[in-house]
């Protein structure tokens, strides 16, 4: 995916940076508008350039000290004309800049009425599946919910991105907290719709499923955990929904509330400690890709 870098510095940088970009490979265009910049004070610099680029670029401002004193925009043209640079266009990758991946973690994860009330219907959701015993009802569940990005961010948050912490381990709790609620709420009408008691659910075949560890679930959590942290990191979004699916988030966090509304503390206690599980494998393997992509590809002075 190619780039639009948008930089306002003050002049004795841009010069330097200027030079600098000359000689870089994959720059398609560079434009500057001579004190156009109001806050901060002084010139603008507009580059298009390939993925491969834009990276090398960040990493130059970030030695230049352009985050610091100046301030730098990125977005994605619709396409480069630029026949010059075709090779080096067809060719490039999809990569997104550490920064991009901190921006699609926010707005997917901020504890907002919208993020808290797809979680809590998705508890709801999984709490009909899993009365009904009905597997695809509570895929369907698993794909509402925005369940493996607040887990990520808190481990994004540690290796370089203020706040993001403390921001991913408060949309984790609330978001889960409302998917069990959710699935609490939602008991009682499952239970009559299907002529249940409350006491058969432990009995269900993916309650115990769920609410249960395996080996072979640990290992497709870890597997899911890489692809997750993947899909981040080339921000496709569309793709996070499948994730969900392979992990265990949402059936296992819904047993918690189903488990507590119903009078079965063992249920819910499966259910926690599946969740649980779930949640280790997503930080260790998800973690390993971002770790590795911080070291390899965003080392930057910015977030040391």
């Amino acid at each position: 995916m190619s780039r639009k870098i948008e930089l306002s510095l003050a002049p004795e940088l841009r010069v330097r940076i200027m030079q600098r970009l000359q000689e870089m490979p994959g720059v398609a265009s560079v434009t500057l508008q001579v004190g156009a910049s109001v806050s901060p004070p002084g010139d603008v610099v507009s580059i298009d350039a390939t993925n491969e680029a834009a990276l090398a670029i960040l990493g130059m401002l970030d030695e230049a000290g352009v985050f610091e004193e100046g301030s730098v925009t990125l977005g994605e043209p619709t396409a480069i004309i630029a026949p010059r640079h075709l090779q080096e266009l067809d060719r490039q990758g999809n990569e997104a800049a550490w920064e991009e991946m901190g921006e699609q973690l926010r707005r997917d994860t901020n504890v907002t009425r919208n993020f808290l009330l797809l979680m809590g219907t998705s508890g709801a959701v999984a709490a009909f599946g899993l009365v009904s015993d009905t597997l695809h009802i509570v895929l369907g569940a698993m794909l509402i919910a925005p369940g493996f990005e607040p887990l990520l961010r808190v481990l994004f948050g540690i290796m370089g991105h203020r706040h993001a912490a403390g921001a991913g381990l408060r949309s984790s709790l609330a978001g889960y907290l409302a998917m069990a609620a959710g699935a609490a709420a939602a008991l009682p009408l499952a239970l009559l719709l299907q002529g249940r008691a409350a006491a058969d659910l432990p009995g269900l075949h993916w309650a115990g499923y769920w609410s249960s560890v395996q080996a072979s679930g640990i290992a497709v959590s870890l597997v899911a955990g890489v692809a997750g942290a993947t899909i981040v990191s080339a921000r496709l979004t569309v793709f996070a929904t499948g994730v969900m699916v392979a992990l265990a988030l949402v059936p296992s966090m819904a047993l918690v509330g189903v488990g507590l509304a119903s009078g079965n503390p063992g249920l819910a206690l499966g259910g926690l400690l599946r969740w649980g599980v779930e949640v280790l494998c997503v930080l260790l393997a998800g973690g390993t890709v971002l770790a590795l992509k911080r070291r390899f590809l965003h080392h930057r002075r910015v977030f040391d």
